[in-house]
């Protein structure tokens, strides 16, 4: 069965109209003043991950959605598990050294109440830990020589009703039993808990609702069950008139930030951003804002430059092989090649894989923004300084460091520059290497 994403990704009918997430948005504290890169937060979602089919990327890790991986594509009949498709695909990312994470649900037509669908909460939620212990016990390192699958995650999208039309007490449930499931078999996987939208005001609210939930049996919070939170943060097309861009989608992480720490979460606990993309028109059908492809590697860089800087331990990008969706496309649809978008993944990674993030002469929070709107990120590495400079919605100019001896941009062409020189600024990430 195919969960095609612009098939089941209607927005919620509540939309706050007219206001800049933004503004509504408070800065976050959650972001360290020093931040380790690792290679695994360099994330796609790939609809066909295996053999002659696996992106043509560095990939650190992969969320398995609308990959025919689902609940009800492993567990055929009651009891029934075909774990072929899966098997592929786990062997496939072990070649590729890539970690894999795999959503949990939905919900088997066999578990479905009378005029259910795949978002109804399981008729058997003991049948619900039996498909959980089963798909842990067969991707253990104590099965494969190495752990087949890294991440187990509860469900997708738990405040979208196409998703979920239970309550949040009832995904707390699963939640509590997918880790207990998890645990009980491969202590070193990780349970990531269900996905959240938040794209609208209704959908932070949701955020909120879920992680004020306590246990009335042992009265411990939910986020107790899970090693990391989900969000994914797809900003929407527009906010008036001003396009969702990486900026917009890290207010949203603050807006969200903001729920859980009323609700007791603590800062500490990591965050992954398991989907993102730009341009998302409501229902998930297309991209309702074209966008050049200079733009849209430019998104790609700001995107992961963020989320690092922000805390944020996973970026799963949707999809590297889906151009029909979003505005941002790492593919073509004609060859499976990447594009410009798909090229900056990579750049991406080379400036900051293995690396850290610093705060600046001015702030110590990573890729701080001046008064004139302008980011700064300072990444320091073992040969010395990469500053990456843009600014989202003019051109300034900025001075380099005394000791700078090239600059790259979206193209990833060098160009040497005279250290202490003026170099203009825009959308664009401009990478600046210093000796420091």
């Amino acid at each position: 069965m195919r969960l095609a994403r612009r098939t089941l990704r209607p927005l919620l009918a509540a939309v706050v109209m007219g206001a800049m997430v933004v503004t509504l948005a408070p800065a976050s504290p959650a972001a360290a003043k020093t931040v380790t890169i690792d290679d695994r937060m360099f994330g796609v979602h790939d609809t066909d991950p295996v053999a002659g089919s696996w992106p043509t990327a560095n990939i650190g890790s992969m969320r398995l959605w609308d990959a025919h991986l689902a609940w009800p594509d492993i567990e055929t009949s009651p009891g029934v598990y075909d774990f072929r498709r899966l098997d592929q695909v786990v062997v496939e990312a072990n070649a590729h050294g890539t970690e894999l994470t795999l959503v949990l649900g939905l919900t088997p037509a066999f578990y479905q109440p009378a005029g259910g669908s795949v978002a109804s909460v399981p008729t058997d939620l003991n049948a619900f830990g039996n498909y959980v212990r089963a798909i842990v016990t067969r991707y253990s390192a104590a099965n494969w020589g190495y752990r087949g699958i890294a991440a187990y995650q509860v469900w997708n999208e738990a405040n979208v009703k196409n998703y979920w039309t239970g309550s949040p007490a009832q995904m707390a449930q699963l939640t509590r039993i997918t880790y207990a499931a998890v645990k009980g078999v491969d202590r070193g996987a990780l349970v990531i808990g269900p996905a959240f939208a938040s794209r609208i005001a209704e959908q932070t609210r949701g955020v909120g609702f879920f992680y004020y939930y306590r246990f009335p049996d042992n009265r411990v919070p939910v986020w107790h069950y899970m090693d990391a939170i989900s969000l994914n943060l797809y900003p929407k097309a527009f906010y008036g008139s001003k396009a969702g861009t990486p900026e917009t989608s890290m207010a949203l992480l603050a807006a969200a930030r903001t729920q859980m720490r009323l609700r007791g979460v603590p800062d500490s606990k990591p965050i992954w951003n398991t989907e993102i993309n730009y341009g998302l028109e409501s229902g998930g059908t297309g991209a309702s804002n074209a966008i050049s492809y200079e733009l849209q590697a430019s998104y790609v860089l700001r995107t992961y430059l963020l989320n690092a800087a922000n805390g944020i331990k996973r970026v799963h990008w949707y999809a590297w092989d889906k151009p029909s969706l979003g505005n941002t496309k790492m593919s073509f649809a004609s060859t499976g090649g990447p594009t410009l978008a798909g090229k900056a993944f990579g750049l991406a990674q080379s400036w900051l894989s293995g690396a850290k993030l610093v705060g600046t002469s001015t702030s110590a929070k990573p890729c701080a923004k001046d008064s004139a709107g302008t980011y700064t990120c300072v990444i320091k590495y073992a040969k010395g300084v990469r500053r990456v400079y843009w600014n989202p919605n003019k051109k300034v100019k900025v001075t380099t460091a005394k000791s700078a001896t090239y600059k790259m941009g979206v193209y990833a062409k060098k160009a040497t520059i005279k250290g202490g020189s003026r170099q203009t600024v825009d959308h664009r990430p401009l990478m600046v290497r210093s000796k420091f």
